[in-house]
């Protein structure tokens, strides 16, 4: 079948390129629509095939759609290259900017892609999408036209409270983002009752969904699945118990992250002496606290652990994660694809590796040790290990943000009910004490250093985008990012030093500055409110466990 409209997309644009599908198809135009998941054999092909045979092709961009153009390697993104595919065949091309997107110069692209900054791409609006199609097709940017007798005038509108995937007779339909604003849309052609597998894309469960619909209607479907269970659930937190460890690992399913104790004791914060002239009135008096032992995170929490708490992940940023994931899991095959024609090793023993690793990831380091002789040494070693500290802790991860204080709370209710330990959001003395390294205090201004560039991510250094935990430097009690990357919310309502906080507020205090701020922001004296809703890209959240801590 040829299609006369093809949508281009990355994976972080899905809502936006399916609202565009749902809108084109049920006017009547006949447009292509992908997903990245759908791509086996020689699905490439097919694709090309497809832009080639259409007379529109849709370029959804929005920020960091374009990163993989400025790397050497930029065809083998198929978003990239499915571009530069479109212009040399000269196809009419409508970019669509997103989120405010502005098109980059023409020194920016490759050779094959400078066009795209040449073309036409009128403002877009989320809240006026008809009327940006209306303005499309009034200035003939569409060269296709619609049939109205093949127009799909029923459409089931799918919501979840988790990321899951629908089928309908074994073939993967869509995959629905958890918690979305938007619904996911799927026309369909005909009236009449339809049975679709709903499968949770966290736990695996499977649920039947029935639906019936008529000719010209919209039928939403909610699919609400259960709060996760326990991945323990007969060990429970014993109230006799105490931590005493220094650092407390936290396994959550396959993924371990650690705790790090924090030791009580006395500590001056807020308008120090070594905070210079850059305090704000709301960090004065500079006060002494005191505080008990507790346990706080090495790093915010990431985008890993939350998707697997929460069962869906809304953050800006989590098209890089997708991506750094499959670059891992890319390496992890290289490596086993050299394992098994080395002479060193039977397919019998690679499976055995598999099996070992899936349990154990230490034993990685002991393989590569004992065989330095085999012909696959330090470059494939090195990006496999990166593979499984990926896979097994939150290091490497993109830390979440983009979540309100309530989701924050609700993350922290089911991370102890999935592990029946008593994790808290800190207090914003608890976090300040941690930040400026507790008893072994250096009397730093951010978080580990006074040079702000060795220890965090912050306007000056970040490219416009979050990274990975853990790539700089600690602070004094080896906790990583509580100065720059992303903001992180504690359970403090707003006020000032001289008057004491309202238990039932809607306004936090949020600390730590972010990837997008200045560098007096990422200060750690620096208190910065928001209401409870209040969502960005560049705010996050770590956990403490205060209670049975010895």
């Amino acid at each position: 079948m040829h299609y006369d409209i093809f949508i281009s997309y990355k994976r972080k644009s899905l809502p936006t390129a399916n609202n565009l599908y749902y809108r084109l198809t049920t006017r009547g135009y006949s447009t292509f629509f992908d997903l990245e998941e759908m791509r086996r054999d020689n699905f490439n092909l097919q694709l090309l095939s497809n832009i080639e045979n259409a007379k529109d092709i849709f370029v959804l961009l929005e920020e960091g759609s374009l990163d993989s153009c400025k790397k050497e390697d930029w065809e083998k993104d198929w978003f990239c290259h499915e571009i530069a595919f479109a212009l040399e065949k000269k196809k009419n091309i409508i970019p669509i900017l997103i989120g405010g997107f502005q098109m980059p110069s023409e020194d920016f692209f490759p050779d094959r892609m400078k066009e795209l900054c040449l073309k036409n791409a009128p403002e877009f609006n989320f809240s006026f999408f008809e009327a940006y199609l209306d303005k499309l097709i009034e200035k003939d940017y569409l060269l296709s036209k619609p049939n109205l007798n093949d127009k799909a005038t029923s459409v089931f509108k799918f919501y979840s409270n988790e990321n899951c995937q629908i089928f309908k007779e074994g073939k993967l339909v869509c995959n629905i983002e958890g918690m979305s604003d938007e619904p996911y849309y799927l026309p369909v052609s005909r009236k009449g009752d339809y049975r679709f597998k709903g499968v949770n894309a966290i736990t695996g469960e499977t649920k039947v969904i029935k639906g019936h619909i008529e000719a010209d209607d919209e039928r939403e479907i909610e699919i609400e699945w259960d709060n996760h269970r326990p991945f323990n659930p007969d060990s429970f937190w014993n109230e006799s118990f105490k931590i005493r460890s220094s650092r407390l690992p936290v396994k959550l399913g396959n993924v371990t992250f650690e705790m790090i104790r924090v030791e009580g004791g006395r500590l001056l914060i807020g308008a120090t002496h070594e905070q210079g002239d850059e305090t704000e009135n709301n960090e004065q008096p500079s006060h002494s606290v005191s505080l008990m032992p507790f346990y706080i995170g090495q790093f915010p929490i990431t985008q890993n652990i939350w998707e697997l708490v929460m069962g869906y992940n809304k953050s800006f940023f989590r098209d890089k994660e997708h991506e750094i994931m499959c670059e891992y899991q890319e390496n992890a095959k290289k490596i086993f694809s050299k394992l098994e024609n080395s002479a060193a090793f039977t397919l019998q023993n690679v499976r055995s590796i598999r099996n070992r690793l899936a349990h154990d990831s230490s034993y990685w380091l002991d393989l590569c040790k004992n065989n330095v002789d085999m012909q696959i040494q330090s470059e494939p070693f090195v990006a496999f290990e990166k593979y499984i500290h990926y896979e097994s802790t939150d290091r490497c991860h993109y830390p979440v943000e983009n979540i309100s204080h309530d989701e924050a709370l609700e993350f922290v209710r089911r991370l102890s009910q999935m592990t029946n330990i008593p994790f808290s959001l800190p207090t914003e003395e608890e976090w300040e004490y941690a930040a400026r390294g507790g008893q072994k205090s250096k009397g730093y201004k951010y978080a580990g250093s006074d040079s702000l560039s060795e220890v965090a991510w912050y306007r000056e250094n970040s490219k416009s985008t979050t990274h990975p935990v853990g790539e700089m430097a600690p602070n004094e009690l080896g906790l990583y990012d509580m100065s720059g990357n992303v903001w992180e919310w504690t359970a403090t309502p707003a006020h000032s030093y001289e008057t004491e906080a309202m238990s039932d507020g809607n306004v936090f205090i949020r600390r730590g500055g972010s990837w997008w701020h200045e560098a007096k922001n990422c200060r750690v004296s620096r208190r910065y409110a928001s209401e409870h809703s209040k969502k960005t890209s560049g705010l996050g959240l770590r956990v403490v466990i205060r209670e049975n801590v010895e």
